[in-house]
């Protein structure tokens, strides 16, 4: 009679193990600052429909209210694109442009797969050309307002008493930059130490 061991290893060698399916990713939970819309959705697909079809059937589109200064963004992982609402100010054909803008990068995403790209290289701009915008600019300058964060602390050196102003202290030691060049070769000098104010 054959030993335990070998028995179980024989026994072992004969099961096939079964595979399990993985499980599926959730999409992602709707936030409050996001809002879909269909009818930019159905935009998207219809551009989408002769160049990529495989995206028209997954694509996401909507506002987000929380963008300031960004005109759009694309998540292709998602296969989601969100705009800024402040585009509907401007006008109905910068929210197309901008949607097409950045369709090209899902585009773009989805036909060269995980290969890293450059995000407004070559293939974003044959992706352009596709959807019906070549020559498109990377950026758009649009007359958006920023945020304006209020800045309660303020940097100064005790040596040339030139100041900066910030929203948070600084974590670390941090010495005025033109003084230690100046008169201690560009390294960290202690007698150059910003002092941090705190203004009111």
């Amino acid at each position: 009679m054959k030993p335990i061991a070998s028995q179980i290893k024989l026994f072992l060698s004969s099961v096939v193990a079964i595979p399990t399916k993985a499980p599926e990713k959730s999409p992602a939970p709707p936030r409050a600052h996001r809002r879909r819309d269909e009818t930019l959705e159905d935009q998207a697909r219809e551009f989408l429909i002769p160049i990529a079809p495989e995206l028209s059937g997954k694509i996401s589109v909507g506002w987000n209210s929380r963008m300031r200064t960004t005109a759009g963004v694309a998540i292709p992982t998602r296969c989601e694109i969100w705009l800024n609402p402040g585009l509907k100010t401007i006008s109905e054909q910068e929210v197309t442009q901008t949607l097409l803008h950045e369709l090209a990068h899902l585009v773009a995403h989805h036909r060269h797969g995980r290969r890293r790209i450059s995000p407004h290289g070559i293939e974003w701009r044959e992706a352009c050309r596709d959807l019906g915008i070549p020559g498109e600019k990377r950026t758009h300058q649009l007359p958006f307002e920023g945020r304006r964060i209020r800045r309660r602390y303020q940097l100064r050196c005790p040596a040339c008493h030139e100041s900066h102003e910030r929203v948070r202290p600084p974590r670390r030691r941090v010495a005025c930059l033109s003084c230690c060049r100046r008169h201690h070769g560009g390294t960290y000098h202690e007698r150059f130490r910003l002092e941090v104010l705190k203004v009111r």
